[in-house]
């Protein structure tokens, strides 16, 4: 028997309190609710798409009503647009490319010369959705269409909004700090991000910040 001041006393009255707890799961158990997603479906020359057949009547890029960012729409077809064309990470300013320029002509694609760089300026030629100042989004912004409710092997990505989407691996504007020749990546296959060299091939999805969108803050690029 032990001593009745003894703390070995108190220590067991809290297992006892505890016990019941850890048998019933302290009630319903928790779990994170999926993100909910509010795009608006945009078409080529910029008017609203009702999203009712993408099949036939396919949007070119979605706006996040919550973020204020606009995001292109892959295609399955051949060109710029293409889900399937690779690029290396190239930014030849000095002001924005991290102290490291990256690798120019290193991707395969078609339509441009398969580097984010000159992808971007394809873009903007092409006006998609009548928008002329496309960029490469930063490690946050992209985070932001990321649906975790998603599992292995993806894509994690609203289909919804981005139907052509595969899991793909998607570059950020975004240099690591500790080596300038690596960026920050998005994989969207698992929805996590990670470091990858600026000279390796692969997805790009740019972003426009809207004005359209009134009282909403963009996210800071």
């Amino acid at each position: 028997m032990l001593p009745k001041n003894s703390n070995y006393l108190y220590g067991g009255i809290v297992i006892l309190l505890l016990c019941p707890l850890a048998i019933t799961g302290c009630g319903d158990k928790l779990a994170p609710k999926p993100f909910v997603f509010d795009m608006t479906r945009i078409n080529q020359d910029g008017s609203v798409n009702d999203g009712s057949d993408y099949a036939n009547k396919p949007w070119a890029c979605v706006r996040d009503n919550q973020s204020g960012l606009i995001w292109e729409v892959k295609t399955t077809e051949p060109g710029l647009l293409n889900i399937n064309n690779t690029y290396s990470w190239y930014d030849p300013d000095e002001k924005t490319n991290g102290g490291f320029a990256g690798k120019a002509i290193g991707g395969v694609c078609t339509g441009s010369n398969c580097d984010t760089d000159s992808y971007i300026k394809a873009i903007n030629a092409k006006k998609l959705c009548g928008l002329a100042d496309w960029y490469l989004p930063s490690r946050f912004e992209l985070n932001t269409i990321v649906d975790t409710s998603v599992p292995l092997p993806g894509p994690t990505l609203a289909k919804v909004f981005f139907p052509e989407s595969i899991a793909g691996k998607y570059w950020t504007d975004t240099t690591f700090r500790t080596r300038r020749a690596g960026a920050w990546v998005w994989r969207f296959d698992q929805g996590s991000d990670y470091v990858a060299e600026k000279s390796e091939a692969l997805g790009v999805r740019l972003t426009h910040v809207s004005p359209n969108k009134p009282g909403v803050k963009a996210a800071s690029k």
